[in-house]
């Protein structure tokens, strides 16, 4: 099972990632799809929220393994789509060099 951990909560979802997301001026982003409405996931995906990726698995022993990934690295927030059967999917993307550049030397864009 995979969840998407924020603020101590998790919350079942599958999570897909684009090393340069065409339709988001070529960043790097992750696409969570989760059961709530595009207003709670609004409320929790926001710029520079802290998030990570759960997986539990069972290994060849019988043993439960989970482990954590922290994606916090993906933190602009994007859109968020509401696919009308009560699922949605939020991106969460990674600051471009050129908006690195422009927070580093105050220029506009940050």
């Amino acid at each position: 099972m995979t969840t998407v951990k924020i603020g101590g909560t998790e919350y079942p979802a599958a999570v897909s990632g684009k090393v340069s997301d065409a339709a988001w001026g070529g960043r790097s982003s992750k696409t969570i799809r989760l059961t709530m409405t595009a207003a709670e996931a609004a409320e929790l995906f926001v710029d520079d929220v802290p998030w990570s990726i759960v997986t539990d698995t069972v290994t060849d022993e019988d043993q439960e393994a989970r482990e954590e990934y922290d994606n916090s690295e993906y933190c602009v927030a994007g859109d968020i789509t509401d696919h009308r059967d009560g699922t949605v999917s939020v991106k969460m993307g990674k600051i471009t060099a050129g908006e690195l550049l422009a927070i580093m030397t105050g220029g506009a864009g940050a």
